[in-house]
């Protein structure tokens, strides 16, 4: 499936998520434990070809805040769980989304 056509909430979850790995240093703490034992799921995940489960945002999370400090961490993730949840439903929604 081409990201053009992906629904707009989830081209919308994976730039949000681009953006936060920018922000982290993928080769420490979860970032790299993921890119590690998952380098393609990692890849689908960024591009918008799936929707990673919300531990593994949650794990990122964490990342963040090692990285920025607990209040950095704590705004991200209200709106990291807004948009999981958004792109979820709209990835689910597709055509033989939740097989």
């Amino acid at each position: 499936m081409a990201v053009d056509q992906l629904p707009g909430q989830v081209r919308e979850f994976a730039g949000y998520l681009n953006k936060l790995m920018t922000k982290l240093d993928q080769g420490n703490g979860w970032c790299a434990v993921f890119w590690q034992r998952d380098p393609d799921g990692m890849r689908a995940c960024l591009d918008g070809l799936e929707v990673p489960p919300w531990d593994v945002v949650e794990a990122l999370m964490h990342d963040l805040n090692t990285a920025y400090g607990p209040a950095a961490a704590a705004q991200e993730t209200g709106r990291a769980r807004a948009l999981h949840s958004a792109s979820l439903a709209a990835y689910d929604a597709r055509p033989g989304g939740r097989e």
